[in-house]
């Protein structure tokens, strides 16, 4: 039965070369061994079930394992990893999501350095050839991954994401935009006119006064309000505040113009155009804004893309309302925060000492398979027939002269998560 199912696997699999099907037949164990128990700690999105999860149930099957799950909501993810390890009684392995929480540069060495990570480099050599081609294409995902003693204590997520690169996007309601007969602001001033108009005239037309103006949430896509604003001052990464000026490291956050950036911010709170929640709620909330059941009240939302605050599925109320503007131009700047490529250093995935070997081998050829064009799409996107089809003739890739891999299965609004993949969980190689 083992062999049947690898065999319609690697049948299915028509989108790759040697690196992949030697992955597609890289299954652990005899026909009729029993499966090997993994603990594995997982940050879990809403909608996904990643216990009956379909993704979960064919990796479990491939390869021959049996996960017993420690799951905590987005929520509170970080302390709560740090709890899990700091309590002694942590897993075998942590499966983080990357844009979640994930183990900084300095986890990774110090738990690697006190032997509770354990290096991956030979089970990579012997286990794992799609990670070792990738790391051998892509140098730069090599060095990611590797600590300065030269072992790799855990894997980052190496997704080259161009939406992601530029996180820190200002998204305007455009039907309100043209209700209100507004044009896209261009500079600081503009911006805080729009918001007053939003506030003001009853956008929505229901005769209440229940628009909120503009929000965000907390946690670290793009979703803060505070970097698009001030980057009309000076310019605001969202991460350490640090700046290269004449070869000498410093920081904006002491400046004039930090000053006068958050004057301008505070003036907008101080007349109700930003939400109060947008510094303490999570995303989950914020959407409940953008889809709010009686009335659309939300008017300007931060966020990396719209989905975070609107249902995009086929068939939504409010997904296509919201577009881009282009970065403010304030009394001193007009800068957008571009983090490189989307690329966080630190690890996603790490083996704890506390994994037997059998354990070992089977967790790094499931993450071999998912360096695989078709193991990454089921982990991300759910499984085949689910989350994503073959290309058929006409459609095309959005790269200019790329050939098409897969063809996404839109959601529909509405309709019943999928529970087929697990999303930024499985997020590993996306070049």
């Amino acid at each position: 039965m083992v062999s049947m199912f690898l065999a319609a696997c690697s049948e299915k699999n028509n989108t790759t070369g040697t690196a992949s099907n030697a992955a597609a037949g890289a299954g652990t164990g005899e026909a009729g061994a029993k499966p090997v128990e993994i603990s594995l700690f997982a940050q879990q999105e809403q909608g996904t079930d990643l216990k009956t999860n379909k993704f979960t149930q064919f990796l479990e099957e491939k390869f021959n394992a049996k996960f017993n799950w420690e799951i905590i909501p987005y929520d509170g993810a970080k302390e709560k990893r740090q709890i899990s390890l700091a309590s002694g009684d942590y897993p075998e392995a942590y499966m983080l999501t990357a844009y979640i929480d994930q183990f900084s540069q300095g986890d990774v060495l110090k738990y690697g350095k006190q032997g509770v990570l354990i290096p991956l480099n030979d089970l990579i050599d012997q286990y794992a050839p799609n990670i070792k081609a990738a790391m051998e294409k892509y140098p730069d995902l090599k060095a990611y991954n590797t600590a300065p003693d030269g072992n790799i204590y855990g894997l980052v997520a190496f997704t080259q994401c161009f939406h992601c690169s530029y996180p820190n996007k200002m998204w305007l309601n455009s039907k309100w935009m043209k209700q209100l007969n507004l044009e896209t602001p261009k500079t600081t001033e503009d911006f805080k006119k729009v918001l007053e108009a939003f506030k003001n005239n009853d956008p929505n037309g229901n005769g209440k006064a229940d628009e909120v103006p503009l929000s965000g949430s907390k946690e670290d896509f793009g979703v803060h309000v505070i970097p698009y604003l001030m980057n009309g001052f000076i310019y605001d990464d969202d991460r350490n505040y640090l700046s290269l000026a004449s070869g000498k490291v410093d920081t904006v956050a002491n400046k004039p113009e930090w000053k006068e950036g958050l004057a301008y911010i505070k003036s907008l709170f101080d007349e109700g155009l930003i939400d109060p929640g947008a510094f303490t709620q999570n995303a989950d909330t914020l959407k409940k804004i953008g889809e709010n059941a009686d009335a659309q009240i939300l008017g300007a939302a931060a966020a990396m893309h719209p989905a975070i605050f609107v249902n995009t599925d086929a068939g939504n109320k409010n997904g296509s309302d919201y577009d881009a503007i282009p970065p403010l131009t304030g009394p001193h700047a007009s800068y957008a925060t571009h983090d490189g490529g989307g690329v966080s250093s630190g690890a996603k995935f790490v083996i704890t000492n506390k994994a037997s070997k059998e354990a070992q081998i089977a967790l790094i050829k499931m993450v071999d398979y998912m360096f695989t064009p078709e193991g990454e799409t089921n982990a991300s996107n759910g499984m085949k027939g689910i989350g994503w089809k073959d290309p058929v003739e006409g459609e095309q890739a959005l790269g200019k002269d790329v050939k098409p891999q897969f063809t996404l299965i839109p959601a529909v609004e509405g309709a019943a998560p999928s529970n087929a993949g697990w999303s930024g969980m499985g997020h590993f190689y996306q070049p």
